[in-house]
């Protein structure tokens, strides 16, 4: 039996998925990957993974719209979720931390931070 935690990345952006998932895999995480919104909540009902990082901008459904629905579903409601995201103003910090916790995400993390610091939030969150 594994115990690994394992995480799943939703993003359209292939490269940034790939190397997040390298990352990930060799710190100790099991990775699994999609593209969308679509598909992400189908995964993570079938994956029920412990964690979820989900990019904000996506094309079919965007990542608000599906937190939303997946926090709504007794099947994943529980499953915590960081936002993955472009925008990193400093002054913006804190409005961007009070708003992930709104819509249910426990946490959002700037893409192009250090992957290090990412599964350092990651083993907090899931403590």
């Amino acid at each position: 039996m594994n115990n690994l935690p394992v995480v799943l990345v939703v993003d359209d952006e292939d490269e940034f998925r790939q190397i997040t998932c390298d990352k990930l895999k060799a710190k100790g995480f099991i990775c699994k990957t999609d593209i969308g919104g679509e598909d992400a909540i189908a995964k993570a009902k079938e994956l029920k993974p412990d964690i979820i990082l989900m990019d904000v901008k996506m094309p079919d459904k965007d990542g608000i719209e599906t937190t939303i629905e997946l926090k709504q579903n007794p099947r994943t409601k529980d499953i915590k979720i960081i936002f993955l995201t472009n925008y990193g103003d400093p002054a913006a910090t804190n409005i961007n931390k009070r708003f992930s916790e709104q819509i249910g995400a426990a946490d959002y993390f700037k893409k192009g931070g250090n992957l290090d610091d990412l599964a350092m939030k990651i083993r907090e969150l899931l403590k």
